[in-house]
């Protein structure tokens, strides 16, 4: 199986289960992996057999507006509104990084991953 990745995709939303998230919002690093035959794309050069990289970022911004209190909820809207736009991709991967939990503690960023 082929893949198409977008990394690093950088989206505001108010996700969480602290009303201070919920009114101030916050920033995510979102990494999507998709995975789909590549064959005839790579074959014919034609953009509908493969995904438009600009289209998918703008699906994952819309799935990603809506306020959720767990980043779990809010990534399998997204794995569901990308395979719904793009019938060819078969499993997505995706992983939400949230470098600003209100965790009192030094770290980087938390994180899920899902596969759907």
């Amino acid at each position: 199986m082929d893949k198409v990745s977008l990394n690093k995709v950088k989206l505001f939303g108010y996700h969480g289960c602290l009303q201070e998230e919920e009114h101030t919002g916050a920033n995510f690093i979102l990494d999507a992996d998709m995975f789909l035959d590549l064959t005839e794309a790579a074959q014919t050069d034609d953009l509908s057999k493969t995904v438009d990289y600009e289209r998918a970022i703008f699906v994952m911004q819309e799935a990603f507006t809506k306020r959720t209190k767990l980043i779990e909820h809010s990534g399998l809207k997204i794995i569901e509104a990308l395979k719904a736009e793009f019938p060819l991709i078969k499993k997505v991967v995706l992983t939400i990084h949230k470098p600003s939990a209100p965790i009192s503690a030094d770290f980087e960023s938390v994180s899920i991953t899902l596969e759907g």
